[in-house]
């Protein structure tokens, strides 16, 4: 779905996961990167780094987290290889995980806007983002500054199937992305696609 978005024949982009959770297992970037893209990879799993910067070394490689806010937040960890492990508690009991949870790290974080104007190459622009942070995606998208960044393509994960009852869906709207894909993860777990609303710039 991606691929049709961006176009099958641009062999070369820029992208930024958050949330990247391992450099080739469930990865929505690993096959842009085989075909000569790179980007941003930000995963705060403690010890991801390493392996990030083994297998990505074209990549920008960093190991936190990413929130509102500039400062630490507490990482439900459950196990290394665990795509669940999360910032979030409430969603760890809601998908029945949170007795599951192994430690509690502190993790430091940081605004994506800030990641962002730290780390994207000047006069970089980005094809699309990946936001995959189990329970935390919102956080992550309203500590963007969207008048500064903005993806062509964004995908998020969400849940449930009604796009009317989605806080994402609608804080997306207000940045002026309109959604325009959605596919089923497991359960009701999905991926929302969205693309730059051209009627409102």
């Amino acid at each position: 779905m991606l691929r049709h978005l961006l176009g099958s024949d641009k062999m070369s982009g820029f992208y930024v996961d958050v949330g990247a959770f391992h450099p080739t297992l469930f990865s929505n970037t690993y096959f842009f990167y085989l075909n000569g893209w790179q980007g941003i990879n930000v995963e705060a799993r403690p010890g991801s780094k390493q392996l990030f910067d083994r297998v990505r070394p074209r990549d920008v490689n960093l190991e936190l987290g990413v929130s509102r806010e500039r400062g630490e937040m507490t990482y439900y960890f459950i196990a290394e290889d665990s795509p669940m492990n999360s910032f979030s508690p409430e969603f760890l009991k809601q998908i029945e995980m949170l007795e599951h949870v192994k430690q509690q790290i502190s993790v430091p974080t940081l605004p994506l806007a800030e990641v962002l104007e730290r780390h994207l190459p000047t006069g970089q622009s980005i094809d699309f983002m990946n936001v995959d942070v189990e329970g935390h995606d919102l956080e992550v998208l309203e500590s963007n500054d969207w008048k500064r960044f903005r993806p062509k393509v964004i995908v998020v994960e969400d849940e449930g199937l009604d796009p009317q009852e989605s806080a994402i869906v609608r804080t997306m709207k207000t940045h002026g992305y309109e959604l325009c894909a959605q596919n089923v993860i497991i359960l009701d777990k999905i991926n929302e696609y969205f693309l730059i609303d051209r009627t409102t710039g």
